[in-house]
């Protein structure tokens, strides 16, 4: 592509100052609004969810606006890669143009209102680019509220973690699991977990319905064990050692009549729940009850029992405090109820998450094998 120059006007330079100006806080940490992290949005590459990632790492809680502008380097972008300097530059430069392509749509069925907003802003002197391996990114004003004091519900995530997958799908299910950590699972329609992953009715760059020789709308894997298996399973195996590894299975339709019934959703189970406070079900539940006022007496705290009851187990919990109530009535009496009875309880909740990550791992080969047998030729 050609430079450009108006031949009136004297050579201008533009006002880019894109080398680094301040270094990029790395937090770890993105809050994302759950309405963005819920939105049906589309495939890009994973070079260009890394640059937001990082830019969305940068927005903290006591900021009340969007930044002039956000940096961050390359390095932070390419670091567990194999990309040398110049494949890296390559990349990410493809990657800020896919960012100025993305638009977010907004629709308003009841007033019949739909509008767009564009993700970046290529308005201001102060550009989005490259210099010198620094990325300088400008977001659009008017995105403000999905960025800057999130109201109603959020989710955080990690970027560790993040940063560290290689596919868009995964990056998806990690958004979106995040969400659900408190709760331990998600359950999803079909028709609207295609529209999650961009798995749904294919359109033209103008937004119309592509449609086959016979006149039927063209559908992203089409048929749901080739979505299950490009998405889900491929997600699965990624997420597989970080906090967001999780088990899943096909809801079915209930049917009467003979034949292999359709998959209408999917239900997904996280492996590492973080639940926050007990769930009002299990006190409803005089069973669960109990432990759970047993549990206290050893002053177990709410966050441990929330977090690692349901893995323990009933049995297990109620082994634990016998052992405690024998060590009470012995010579041998606990001295810090506070800091060794939640010690033994975090530890064994952590040797059952490890056991059921060992379960999954043969779950997950199970379900392969049923949604994928090996065929034999003879």
């Amino acid at each position: 592509m050609s430079k450009l120059q108006d031949p009136h006007q004297p050579e201008q330079i533009p006002y880019l100052q894109l080398a680094l100006l301040h270094e990029p806080k790395q937090t770890n940490r993105v809050k994302q609004s759950r309405s963005v992290t819920l939105s049906h949005q589309r495939k890009i590459s994973v070079y260009s969810k890394r640059i937001l990632a990082r830019v969305m790492e940068q927005i903290t809680e006591n900021d009340s606006q969007l930044q002039e502008f956000y940096q961050l380097r390359i390095t932070s972008i390419v670091s567990d890669t194999e990309l040398d300097v110049v494949s890296a530059y390559s990349f990410v430069k493809r990657a800020l143009r896919e960012l100025a392509t993305v638009q977010w749509e907004f629709e308003d069925t009841d007033n019949q209102e739909w509008y767009f907003l564009h993700l970046l802003d290529s308005t201001k002197k102060r550009r989005v680019g490259i210099m010198n391996g620094i990325i300088t990114i400008v977001l659009n004003p008017e995105l403000t509220p999905y960025f800057v004091n999130i109201a109603g519900q959020y989710s955080t995530y990690k970027l560790d973690a993040y940063m560290g997958l290689h596919t868009w799908y995964a990056m998806r299910f990690y958004e979106i699991l995040s969400t659900f950590r408190d709760t331990g699972w998600w359950e999803i329609n079909l028709d609207e977990y295609r529209l999650l992953m961009d798995c749904g009715v294919e359109t033209d760059k103008w937004g119309k319905t592509r449609k086959d020789k016979s006149g039927q709308p063209v559908m992203k894997l089409a048929q749901a064990k080739d979505l299950i298996k490009n998405t889900v399973l491929h997600a699965q195996k990624e997420l597989a050692s970080t906090n967001c590894a999780f088990n899943f299975k096909p809801i079915l339709e209930q049917k009467d009549t003979r034949g292999r019934p359709k998959i209408i959703g999917l239900h997904f189970d996280l492996i590492h729940p973080e639940l926050k406070d007990i769930p009002a079900s299990w006190l409803a539940d005089k069973e669960v009850a109990r432990v759970i006022d047993r549990l206290r007496s050893f002053a177990v705290t709410e966050k441990n029992i929330a977090q690692y009851l349901e893995h323990i187990g009933l049995a297990t919990a109620n082994k634990l405090v016998r052992e405690w109530q024998l060590k009470e009535n012995s010579q041998k009496k606990i001295d810090d109820k506070l800091k060794y009875c939640n010690a033994v309880f975090v530890r064994q909740g952590k040797q059952a998450i490890e056991e059921k990550r060992a379960e999954a791992l043969q779950a997950r080969k199970q379900v392969q094998q049923a949604l994928f047998p090996i065929t034999v030729k003879r």
